[in-house]
């Protein structure tokens, strides 16, 4: 589909009225009748972010065929580590949450869906850092909380083998072989998995 945004993150007709609480979106109703009447195995998708103005989009978009995929999971992880995520991809440190966090996101995003409803939750997204940067060694029981939620996980492709690019600062960090230092510009970083991983057999042994 094309089309132009006339006003950004403004509510206006179905969005702007009180039957979004009750009814399905008859646009999306419409799109996916006509798509599974040539298609009946066809999967419509759908990013939903939520946030201020945009509470609860997930019921709406369970009601009206389309299947959610959520994004507030790693905000919720990175708070745990005492980092405030941004849809835009910032990162900024803050004080820790407690593991609370985790229950009111899981019943937020539970909240009045449909019996049977199909949710997605990403692991990040295409703006996001990777989990194995936000969490450090906290990434496997992300990985767990990921993973044994009863929605379907979404990961992506790589995400052991990120990269990372810092501008204009010094990275130091140790493996448990030896020590990575990079100088001040833009430098690539290769995550601490891998360089872990790539200890050669030789120095092991020694």
């Amino acid at each position: 589909m094309n089309g132009e945004i006339v006003k950004r993150n403004e509510n206006h007709g179905y969005w702007n009225t009180n039957s979004l609480e009750t009814y399905a979106n008859p646009f999306f109703i419409k799109m996916c009748r006509q798509i599974w009447n040539v298609l009946p195995n066809f999967i419509i998708m759908s990013e939903c972010w939520g946030g201020h103005m945009f509470e609860n989009r997930q019921i709406i978009l369970a009601r009206s065929g389309v299947i959610p995929r959520l994004y507030k999971l790693p905000q919720a992880i990175a708070s745990l580590f005492g980092k405030k995520l941004y849809k835009d991809g910032r990162v900024e440190n803050c004080e820790k949450a407690s593991v609370t966090v985790l229950r009111k996101w899981y019943e937020q995003s539970r909240y009045c869906l449909p019996q049977g409803s199909i949710m997605l939750q990403s692991s990040s997204a295409t703006c996001w850092p990777y989990p194995a940067y936000l969490y450090g060694k906290g990434t496997w029981a992300a990985v767990d909380i990921l993973f044994f939620l009863p929605d379907v996980p979404i990961t992506f492709m790589g995400e052991l083998d990120g990269e990372i690019y810092r501008i204009k600062q010094s990275s130091v960090f140790q493996t448990e072989k030896y020590e990575v230092l990079q100088e001040k510009g833009v430098k690539r970083v290769n995550s601490r998995l891998l360089l872990t991983l790539a200890v050669p057999d030789s120095e092991e042994e020694k």
